[in-house]
């Protein structure tokens, strides 16, 4: 589907192929799961709810990752671990950039796709949305 955007494994003729375009990845995957390929349920990109046991599961603490300054001090604690473990976490490579300029990221991505695409992912996600507390960035489109 994506021929010629995805790796260069997938042509080695031209080894400088560009990654895709968001939107390009999300028809990807969108045609993917219309079209039963696996690879439209990868589990980078699987709805959490489909891969966890979440539903069957009593949890403690769930933790989001553009909290993750605040969140993961509270998470070692209670895991009985050293403070000393948090510069492990929150490198300058791995900490996110708070919810604000994530949000604000994801809504221009978002705004990118078309409207069919993005009802299409609210539809995917949705159950994910219920159970962790988020409310979809476009949720203009229902």
């Amino acid at each position: 589907y994506l021929k010629g955007k995805m790796s260069p494994e997938d042509s080695p003729e031209n080894p400088y192929l560009s990654p895709p375009t968001f939107p390009e990845f999300v028809s990807f995957i969108l045609y993917a799961r219309a079209h039963k390929d696996s690879r439209g349920d990868n589990i980078h990109w699987m709805p959490a709810a489909k891969w966890t046991d979440i539903c069957q599961t009593e949890i403690d603490i769930v933790a989001k990752l553009e909290n993750e300054k605040d969140e993961l001090p509270y998470l070692l604690e209670k895991l009985g671990l050293s403070s000393d473990l948090l510069g492990r976490f929150l490198t300058k490579e791995n900490a996110s950039g708070g919810e604000e300029v994530a949000g604000k990221e994801v809504r221009e991505l978002i705004s990118e796709l078309s409207e069919n695409d993005q009802k299409e992912l609210n539809e995917i996600y949705q159950l994910d949305y219920e159970i962790f507390e988020y409310e979809p960035v476009y949720s203009s489109v229902t």
